[in-house]
């Protein structure tokens, strides 16, 4: 049995894509080579003692309470601690956080690398340390009693609150906006494909490894619309252009737009324009 104050304590991972370890001071040398130069992005708390570390070839002397960042590839370098440092390290897999909508940003960001520690306070340091402790426990259970997705979920709760540390350093604010403008493009190219057919916001927020609530969200703040306007819009485009151009029924049409049924089709459509399908084609007709 190993001494209990000698060797790292492993959480065993049930779900591929995290490792969760706590080291103490004798089991220093062994994060010192596990986390160098990893193509991972690490989430180390700091709970008690104190640390020294260089990280990229600067030095940080880390306090109780305090989180690192540190994203692939980092380099580390001189590493020492206090006899009573307590350290927990979220090893993760960038597959398994893919869909984190900040990831992009915080992987190219300079100032984090720069700057790779910050200390937590009150209120904030309850909410993180009692989110990595309830990963903990449901990365440690069995797959009858936790999931990959609840995992997940609970993993992005915490870069949440942890990438909202970090952003008054990340100065380059052009990042965000690209990031918000890559989304936004990448919809509407998906809007211009789909959109006749595919209604659902689900449909896009997955194509675009999003939340549902925060593409709403970005949607409306970027453009001033909501989302399911925007995709209205182009269902309706589209059926105006079949009702001018061709001489398909109004139940044709429905069923080229995948409606369940003409009669929703129908009140979809008034709903969207104010006038019946039927009353949009005589009045094209009559102007035409």
């Amino acid at each position: 049995m190993k001494p209990s104050n000698c060797i790292m304590i492993e959480i065993k991972p049930n779900f591929e894509g995290l490792c969760i370890e706590k080291y103490n001071i004798n089991s220093l040398s062994e994060f010192h080579a596990k986390a160098g130069n990893l193509n991972k992005l690490l989430l180390c708390f700091v709970s008690n003692g104190t640390l020294d570390i260089q990280i990229n070839a600067l030095p940080f002397h880390i306090q109780a309470h305090s989180i690192m960042m540190l994203l692939p590839d980092t380099d580390l370098g001189n590493i020492s601690s206090s006899t009573d440092l307590e350290l927990s390290v979220f090893y993760i897999s960038l597959d398994f956080i893919s869909t984190y909508s900040f990831l992009t940003v915080l992987l190219a960001s300079d100032e984090i690398k720069i700057n790779p520690v910050m200390k937590t306070e009150s209120p904030a340091r309850k909410l993180i340390w009692s989110t990595g402790k309830l990963i903990e426990e449901y990365n440690s259970k069995t797959k009858e009693e936790s999931t990959v997705e609840s995992v997940q979920y609970l993993l992005y709760a915490l870069l949440e609150l942890v990438s909202k540390l970090f952003l008054p350093i990340i100065k380059n604010n052009s990042l965000l906006q690209t990031r918000s403008q890559d989304i936004i493009d990448h919809f509407f190219e998906l809007l211009n494909k789909h959109g006749h057919l595919e209604r659902s916001v689900l449909f896009y927020s997955d194509q675009l490894h999003l939340s549902p609530q925060y593409l709403s969200s970005l949607i409306k703040k970027e453009t001033g619309k909501p989302i399911k306007q925007w995709i209205s819009y182009r269902v309706i485009k589209q059926a105006e252009e079949l009702l001018k151009t061709t001489s398909f029924s109004i139940k044709e049409i429905s069923n080229q737009l995948q409606f369940v049924d003409s009669s929703l089709f129908c009140r979809y459509f008034r709903r969207c324009t104010g006038i019946t399908a039927n009353t949009y084609r005589e009045n094209y007709r009559i102007k035409k």
